[in-house]
C-alpha cells in the first residue's frame, strides 16, 4: 500500500471531514486530560478511582461496539456523527454545572465519561465507515495519514492547552471550555456533502445479531485481520496500563502541576506528529510488515522509566514519552488502512466495529488493572517505585504485541482494485497488503 499520485488531490468532502475530525480529536485530548486531572487535583481521587475514570470511556466499546456497527450497517452515517458530537458536548458540560450546584463527585465523572464514550463509539465507527465513501481506495493511506497527523497534532496542542486553561480558570470550569470543540465538529460535519454508497434496501433488514455475526466471521476468517486484531488487543491492554498511571506518576512522583502535566503529554505528541508525517516514507522503505514490527519500540522505551527515580526524572520521562509516541501513528495508519482496503462498502461498519471492539475491550482492563496494581505496589515498594514498575509493565505489553506478527509473511502490494471485489479480498488475505 504505497503512496500513489491519486493521494495528491483529496476531495472537498474529505477536507471538511478532516477539519471536523480534527476538532473532535482536540476535544478528546482536552477533556481526556482535564477530567482525570480534575479528579486527581480537585477531588483527590485514589489510584483505583483514577483507573475507573480512565476505563469508563473505553468500556463503551465492549458494551456497545458490536451493536453500533450492526445498527449502522447499510445506513447513512452523516447524521450519526453530528448527533454523537452534540451528546459529547452536553455530557462534559454537565460536570461544571454539577460542580456549581455542589453535586460533583468521582461517580458523576465516571458516568459522564461513560456516556461520552458511548457517543464516541458511534462517531468513530460511523467516521471510519464513511471515509471510504469520501476518497478512492488508492487515497486511503494518504487520507488516514492526514487524519492520524491531526490526531497527533491534537495530542500536542490539547494537553498543553488544557493545562493552561485549567491553571487560568480552574480545573472544573476548564472542562466546559474544553468541550467546545465537539460543538465545532458537529457544525463542520454539516458541510460534508457526499452521497454514501449503500446497498439497496431490503424489505426486512437482517437482525442485529446476524449482522454482528457477519462482522465477526469476516474478521476471524481473514488471517491477516485476525492477527492484527489480536495484536492490537494486546497492545491496548498495555496502553491502558500506561495511560491510567502516567498522570499519577507526573503529579505525585515528579510533583508537576496541571500545566506541567499538560506539557508532558504534549511533548509526546511531538513524537507522534513526526511519526504520522513519515509513516508513508517508512512504509515505502521497509514495507508494512517491518514497519509494524518496528513499532514495538513504542512499548520498549517504557522499560527505562525506573531510571527516572535516580537521574534527570523530568527530562528522561519526556524523552521516553516522545520516543514511544513516534511509533503510535505508524501502527494506527497501517492497521486502519489495511482493514478498510480489505472490507467491501456494505460491511465497513460491522467489520470496523468488530475489530475496534475486540481490540479496545482490553484497554479498560489495562486501566483497571493498573489502578489496583499501582495501589498494591505502592504500599509494598512505595509510590514512586510502584508507579514506575506499573509503567514499565505496560510498555512491555505494548512491545509484546508484535510477537503475534513475527510469522506473518512480507506483505505484497495490491493493485488498483481496492475493496470491492471478493476475489481481491481472497488474494489480499493470502498475500497481504503493502
Amino acid at each position: 500500500m504505497r503512496p500513489t499520485s491519486a493521494a495528491a488531490g483529496l476531495p472537498v468532502g474529505f477536507r471538511w471531514f478532516w477539519g471536523s475530525q480534527t476538532m473532535s480529536f482536540v476535544g478528546d485530548r482536552l477533556t481526556g486530560f482535564a477530567v482525570p486531572s480534575a479528579a486527581i487535583l480537585v477531588l483527590d481521587a485514589s489510584s483505583s478511582q483514577v483507573g475507573l475514570v480512565s476505563a469508563a470511556g473505553w468500556l463503551a466499546y465492549p458494551a456497545f461496539g458490536m451493536i453500533a456497527g450492526a445498527l449502522l450497517a447499510g445506513r447513512r452515517r452523516h447524521g450519526v456523527m453530528i448527533a454523537g458530537e452534540l451528546v459529547r458536548f452536553v455530557a462534559f458540560l454537565s460536570i461544571p454545572v454539577a460542580a456549581s450546584a455542589g453535586w460533583l463527585s468521582v461517580t458523576q465523572m465516571v458516568v459522564v465519561v461513560a456516556i461520552a464514550g458511548i457517543a464516541t463509539v458511534f462517531v468513530d465507527i460511523a467516521g471510519q465507515s464513511h471515509l471510504p465513501a469520501l476518497v478512492s481506495p488508492g487515497q486511503l493511506l494518504a487520507a488516514n495519514s492526514r487524519l492520524q497527523g491531526s490526531d497527533s497534532l491534537s495530542k500536542l496542542v490539547g494537553p498543553a492547552l488544557a493545562g493552561a486553561v485549567a491553571s487560568l480558570v480552574g480545573g472544573i470550569t476548564a472542562i466546559a471550555v474544553n468541550a467546545a470543540p465537539f460543538l465545532a465538529s458537529a457544525l463542520g460535519r454539516t458541510r460534508v456533502k457526499v452521497v454514501e454508497d449503500l446497498p439497496s434496501r431490503l424489505t426486512a433488514p437482517p437482525p442485529v445479531a446476524k449482522r454482528i455475526r457477519a462482522g465477526v466471521s469476516f474478521v476471524w476468517s481473514r488471517p491477516l485481520l485476525r492477527r492484527l486484531v489480536c495484536a492490537t488487543a494486546v497492545r491496548g491492554f498495555g496502553t491502558g496500563i500506561v495511560d491510567a498511571v502516567l498522570l499519577l506518576f507526573a503529579y505525585r512522583v515528579l510533583g508537576l502541576s496541571s500545566l506541567g502535566g499538560g506539557f508532558l503529554l504534549a511533548a509526546g505528541a511531538v513524537g507522534a506528529l513526526l511519526g504520522a508525517l513519515v509513516t508513508q516514507r517508512i512504509t515505502a522503505r521497509i514495507g508494512v510488515r517491518s514497519a509494524l514490527l518496528a513499532s514495538a519500540f513504542e512499548g520498549l522505551v517504557w522499560l527505562a522509566v525506573p531510571l527516572t527515580l535516580v537521574v534527570a526524572p523530568v527530562v528522561l520521562l519526556l524523552v521516553i514519552r516522545v520516543c514511544s509516541a513516534f511509533w503510535l501513528p505508524v501502527w494506527n495508519v497501517l492497521t486502519t488502512s489495511i482493514r478498510q482496503r480489505l472490507t467491501p462498502p456494505g460491511e465497513q461498519s460491522t467489520v470496523h466495529a468488530t475489530a475496534r471492539t475486540m481490540a479496545s475491550s482490553t484497554i479498560p482492563l489495562g486501566s483497571l488493572a493498573s489502578g489496583f496494581a499501582a495501589g498494591l505496589l505502592g504500599s509494598l515498594l512505595g509510590t514512586p517505585a510502584g508507579l514506575a514498575v506499573v509503567l514499565a509493565v505496560g510498555g512491555a505489553c505494548v512491545a509484546a504485541s508484535v510477537l503475534l506478527l513475527r510469522s506473518m509473511p512480507e506483505l505484497a502490494e495490491t493493485q488498483g482494485g481496492g475493496s470491492n471485489a471478493p476475489d481481491h479480498h481472497t488474494n489480499v488475505d493470502r498475500q497481504g497488503v503493502r
